[in-house]
């Protein structure tokens, strides 16, 4: 009996996605995307170079990979009124602008204005999931009555979003509200409330579970 022999690869290590999105983050963190590169990824993660080009086609789609599938998701929200989802929301937002992973994000969307590569990647039209989770909870608002049906529910999710972003981001230390989160959101909220003229509705939508 003859027996046939075959080369078998070096098999697939299991956390190696993980060990180059992880080098990545750290390069883009400690470099920037001016001294972000393949080379010094594929170093820090202790891996050969063609490893990653069979996973990613350039440096641009590594390094959005990386900085999105670290990115907390911001939404799934539905508390009843608009009200309650939009403090949960706020609260949810802050807490993504303060963290890591908030900071690379921002850096990256910042950099994609000056670098056509990474636009690409991004793409002119990827919402963030922010947008997408204000447009329902505006929907159900419309619905219940609660605000006039030409509300524009990116201009909530702005007011509210932005609002905290720059708070957090520019604010110096002895004027921020950050020692204070709880009631500087709420008034946040009920500012915005106010300003798209917010009627409470005696409805209201059965809570997610």
């Amino acid at each position: 009996m003859t027996s046939s022999s075959r080369t078998v690869g070096r098999p697939r290590e299991p956390d190696l996605d993980e060990r180059v999105l992880d080098a990545a983050r750290t390069v883009y963190s400690d470099r920037g995307w001016s001294g972000f590169t393949v080379d010094e990824v594929a170093r820090r993660a202790g891996v050969g170079k063609g490893s990653l080009y069979l996973r990613w086609p350039n440096k641009a789609a590594l390094l959005v990979d990386a900085v999105r599938s670290a990115a907390p998701s911001v939404g799934n929200i539905n508390l009843g009124n608009l009200e309650l989802d939009l403090r949960e929301f706020a609260r949810q937002w802050m807490a993504f602008v303060q963290s890591i992973e908030g900071s690379m994000t921002t850096r990256l969307l910042m950099d994609r204005q000056s670098n056509k590569e990474l636009a690409e990647v991004i793409g002119a039209n990827d919402y963030p999931d922010y947008i997408r989770s204000t447009r329902a909870l505006v929907r159900r608002a419309i619905e219940r009555g609660d605000i006039d049906s030409g509300t524009k529910p990116t201009l909530i999710a702005d007011l509210v979003a932005g609002a905290i972003t720059t708070h957090v981001r520019s604010t110096p230390p002895e004027l921020s509200e950050i020692a204070n989160t709880e009631a500087y959101l709420t008034q946040l909220v009920n500012t915005v409330l106010r300003g798209v003229g917010y009627r409470h509705s005696t409805q209201q939508d059965s809570p997610a579970l």
